[in-house]
């Protein structure tokens, strides 16, 4: 494994009362990973996991199955009350954590859509950040602003980090400006900063300054012969007149089922099947669903990825927007 480890958990609404689940999803990515490895790093990460939770290992083998995979299965535990449960819990996951973030390689761990994130989750990152044991990691987190108040559970998890002394940096990240889609648009089309304004403008106004949402505005525009190479010059042309005649809806969401509905059917089936398994999932568990393999799991997905709808990262497919 490389000098530094990064993994990630996005929320997935479909498990909003199943504490700690985004975690779990993060590192069942790793854990994965290892055990797609040589046989000599799985034995090492092997005993130094054994090594770290001891007896307490039920507790996170309930949380992330595929460790029973690399550690074997556990021995119950005896019940607490449900407050010794807690701390438990977090010291054990504290304990784990360590086994990974360590000095020689670093751990980074990205959660997404912090405002949905459960209490018992937010308790938990709060402790293993201001946990005195607690080295060589670096939590991201992102949050939609408008949708977290000053009494917001999340803004209260961030106020006891502060106080900790724990080192805090925040990033906020408006709409990008029109004069910030121009120079996308003048760096993806390879033209100069005139002849990119008008079409730059265009998409601003249609996507709000979404940069996401701009990259799929362009590409539904390519889609659609309205941007298209000129075989003599090789360079990107359009007519606005004509993208305005189409009558693009500002509505985002309406754009983005306007390019899936473009899809073949065959692409359209398997991103419903993607969608009943949350905002990722491996290709052996989609391939087990359909009944057919990966390499065809691959096929019936490579549109999707084309067009940016979802993102083929390493074993699995995650949704973009």
């Amino acid at each position: 494994m490389p000098r530094g480890i990064f993994i990630s958990g996005k929320f997935d609404l479909r498990l909003r009362d199943t504490p700690y689940s985004t975690l779990a999803q993060a590192f069942q990515g790793l854990i994965r990973q290892i055990l797609n490895g040589q046989d000599a790093d799985i034995d090492r990460w092997r005993n130094a996991i054994r090594e770290a939770v001891g007896k307490q290992a039920r507790l996170l083998t309930d949380l992330i199955p595929e460790l029973t995979i690399l550690i074997g299965p556990q021995p119950p535990i005896p019940p607490l009350s449900p407050l010794e449960t807690q701390l438990r819990f977090q010291s054990v996951l504290q304990k784990f954590v360590g086994v990974f973030a360590r000095a020689e390689h670093p751990l980074v761990v990205f959660i997404d859509d912090l405002q949905w994130l459960d209490p018992a989750t937010l308790t938990v990152v709060e402790f293993l950040i201001t946990h005195p044991d607690t080295r060589h990691l670096l939590l991201i987190g992102a949050y939609r602003d408008n949708e977290v108040g000053a009494d917001h559970p999340l803004m209260s998890t961030l106020s006891g980090i502060r106080k900790s002394g724990a080192r805090v940096g925040e990033i906020s990240l408006d709409p990008l400006s029109v004069d910030d889609f121009t120079q996308l648009v003048s760096d993806a089309l390879g033209c100069g900063h005139e002849q990119a304004l008008p079409l730059a403008a265009l998409a601003h106004g249609k996507t709000a300054g979404n940069p996401f949402f701009g990259g799929q505005f362009l590409n539904n525009l390519v889609e659609e012969g309205l941007v298209e190479i000129d075989p003599n010059s090789r360079s990107w042309r359009w007519s606005l007149q004509s993208i305005e005649s189409k009558g693009f809806t500002e509505n985002v969401v309406d754009l983005m089922v306007q390019r899936l509905q473009r899809l073949p059917p065959g692409t359209q089936d398997a991103l419903k099947r993607l969608a009943s398994l949350g905002s990722r999932a491996d290709f052996g568990t989609l391939a087990k669903i359909q009944s057919g393999s990966e390499a065809q799991v691959h096929a019936d997905f490579a549109d999707a990825v084309r067009v940016g709808a979802i993102q083929s990262r390493g074993a699995e497919l995650q949704v973009l927007a």
